[in-house]
């Protein structure tokens, strides 16, 4: 007997020595997503499993991180050198690290096929110089959720476009005292603001502003008018656009323009006002396409497993992992074959959400990401929301505003094009 257990005793640190080396042999990459963790631990732990199961000699390693910290942490890690393979990340954040060639073009590591695998739509907004620099994964599109108790009291029709939103403003305020919209300037939503409204926000040749014309003028002039008249709340110079869904929730607000995710929230929220809400499609010029917000993976540079990065993430992203998660929340595929799924169909007796889903896939397939990668997009955002605003409280006059904006957007990209496009850029 106590030979025995002499042997077991020998073995057991021999085993966990062979385990070890075992996980040592293994090649191992990052993955870090966007505030995933813990509702979709399922999901994400089950396609880590699924991969590894097919890549044996591979390990990949999760790690979520809060929305709010992604940016400081992705910037502290690429500058310590311990970037990820695999992020998360949002357009604009992805431009920024693709404007110092942070990040590796995904056209380099897929075939033509592969690449032809995604909304060509989606896929093209993901250039920053002409340089692809991220795989799209999941989408949402702006959408108008309404009350349709509120709106028929009032003898309302659902606005389609700016016009209309102005007119039923006018018509809400005087007949119950409520408010029809709550235009927030948080994020990226003063710029895809104006963006549907068909102005564009460059000029052809990238340098300067495209909006320092008759159309920009009347953009800003309406977001005045409504402002000063009364008919949108004051505190939208201040706060965002949960304050905008709070105000919806609370009956004050008639209508939000906002992704079809939102609609839980409401229905957990407010879910006596819930049966009074309906959908329709985003509010926009006519010729203007609808917005579409992308969130990515994307390869940093210095991965020094880039191809296997590569092909985790279009594993990720692939058709089949694309339609799980739609079909676990309501968020939207980057893939071609996806919106061949009877899912995006409207079914007989189709609900609530099933008819925000099908709004939603229309958009997405004809729509474009109106506020495109942008170089200094945040000085750029900073400045157009700022003489936005000191318009809507008279500081400046519209004329004003929009001059001031142009100047400084000049100034940004004038500079960019002097210092030359390639800057910072490295061989991958």
């Amino acid at each position: 007997m106590k030979i025995i257990l002499w042997k077991l005793l020998i073995a057991l640190p021999l085993a966990l020595l062979g385990s070890s080396a075992a996980a040592a042999s293994k090649t191992q990459i990052q993955f870090w997503t966007m505030q995933l963790s813990p509702f979709h631990d399922e999901y994400v732990i089950g396609l880590i499993d699924e991969f590894e199961r097919e890549n044996p000699g591979v390990q990949v390693k999760w790690v979520d991180v809060p929305w709010k910290e992604m940016e400081k942490k992705v910037l502290a890690s690429v500058a310590a050198g311990t970037a990820p393979d695999v992020v998360n990340l949002n357009p604009q954040f992805a431009a920024k690290l693709a404007e110092f060639g942070a990040l590796a073009n995904p056209e380099r590591y897929l075939s033509a096929q592969a690449v032809a695998e995604y909304l060509p739509n989606i896929w093209n907004a993901n250039r920053f110089e002409g340089e692809s620099f991220a795989i799209p994964w999941y989408l949402s599109t702006t959408i108008t959720i309404y009350n349709r108790t509120l709106l028929e009291q009032a003898d309302v029709r659902v606005p389609t476009n700016y016009t209309e939103l102005l007119s039923a403003a006018r018509q809400l305020q005087q007949r119950l005292g409520k408010y029809a919209y709550f235009p927030a300037l948080d994020g990226s939503r003063p710029l895809e603001n104006l963006a549907a409204m068909g102005v564009p926000l460059l000029s052809e040749e990238g340098t300067s502003a495209g909006f320092d014309n008759a159309q920009g003028l009347a953009f800003f002039r309406f977001n005045r008018d409504l402002y000063q008249r009364g008919l949108i709340p004051k505190n939208v110079l201040t706060e965002g656009h949960r304050k905008a869904v709070d105000l919806f929730q609370s009956g004050q607000v008639a209508l939000i323009t906002t992704g079809m995710q939102f609609l839980q929230s409401i229905k957990t929220n407010a879910p006596a006002l819930y049966a009074s809400v309906d959908v329709a499609p985003q509010i926009k010029n006519p010729a203007s396409k609808s917005n579409v917000a992308v969130m990515n993976l994307a390869v940093p540079k210095i991965s020094a497993h880039k191809e296997l990065a590569f092909e985790f993430a279009t594993f990720v992203t692939s058709h089949h992992n694309q339609m799980a998660l739609a079909r676990r929340i309501p968020l939207l595929p980057s893939t071609v074959e996806s919106y061949q799924d009877p899912f995006f169909q409207l079914p007989e007796n189709p609900s609530l959400v099933d008819r925000a889903r099908a709004i939603s896939a229309r958009q997405v397939l004809t729509g474009a990401v109106l506020v495109p990668p942008l170089p200094k997009y945040s000085k750029l955002k900073n400045s157009f929301v700022f003489n936005l605003q000191s318009a809507m409280v008279g500081r400046l006059s519209a004329e004003e505003a929009i001059e001031r904006t142009s100047d400084t957007w000049r100034l940004f990209l004038q500079a960019r094009d002097r210092t030359g496009h390639t800057a910072g850029r490295g061989n991958e």
